[in-house]
């Protein structure tokens, strides 16, 4: 369920202003939200390397004609990680979730910047999101998190989903809708990083 008059924040601490710790902030607060949606794997055996962009392929079904979607990664540290000895103030790292690349896609422009297109509500659709290049180590012990939610703000404006003009949408614009993100064999979203 998403609802632009309660979109999800950016930041455990709320500003309006951009922190510059923001692409490595804890996302737990995120992951409590139940408008977004966590997928992780078990502790890891070895490390793991990430290098190059990473696209997450989302099939998706909205009640609405637009929709926005986030798509992050996340690199989740062990319950049992030591706390930092000697740093007053340095954040408790034990099961902290740390924002490796996050990318966001307006839906109306799945298929073109061009030429806006409205979702069919309820047609499940194929939404591709390209994150930027990412160059991390998973450590052994960790978990690989994926996280997807439909709003960032205020990075990201709120996404009335209507299919509208943004900028000039009313109050009245602005509506709940329930986005489905699909697993079934044949529409499996999935997380992948792009080899060259």
């Amino acid at each position: 369920m998403s609802d632009p008059n309660k979109p999800v924040p950016y930041h455990p601490t709320p500003s309006l202003e951009v922190l510059k710790d923001f692409m490595t902030a804890d996302q737990r607060f995120a992951s409590r939200r139940p408008d977004v949606v966590t997928y992780q794997t078990a502790p890891l055996d070895a490390d793991v390397h990430f290098a190059g962009p990473i696209e997450a392929s989302l099939w998706v079904s909205v009640t609405g004609t637009d929709a926005d979607f986030v798509v992050k990664v996340v690199d989740v540290y062990p319950h049992d990680y030591p706390e930092p000895e000697g740093k007053p103030g340095a954040p408790r790292m034990a099961g902290y979730q740390q924002l490796v690349r996050a990318e966001v896609l307006r839906g109306k422009f799945r298929e073109s910047l061009a030429s806006p297109k409205p979702f069919t509500p309820g047609e499940p659709t194929l939404v591709k999101v390209t994150l930027p290049d990412v160059a991390h180590a998973f450590r052994r012990g960790h978990r690989m998190m994926i996280q997807v939610q439909s709003s960032w703000f205020p990075l990201v404006d709120r996404n009335p989903q209507t299919f509208c003009d943004i900028y000039a949408a009313k109050p009245a614009d602005f509506k709940v809708a329930t986005h489905t993100l699909h697993r079934a064999p044949g529409r499996a979203s999935s997380v992948r990083v792009l080899t060259r």
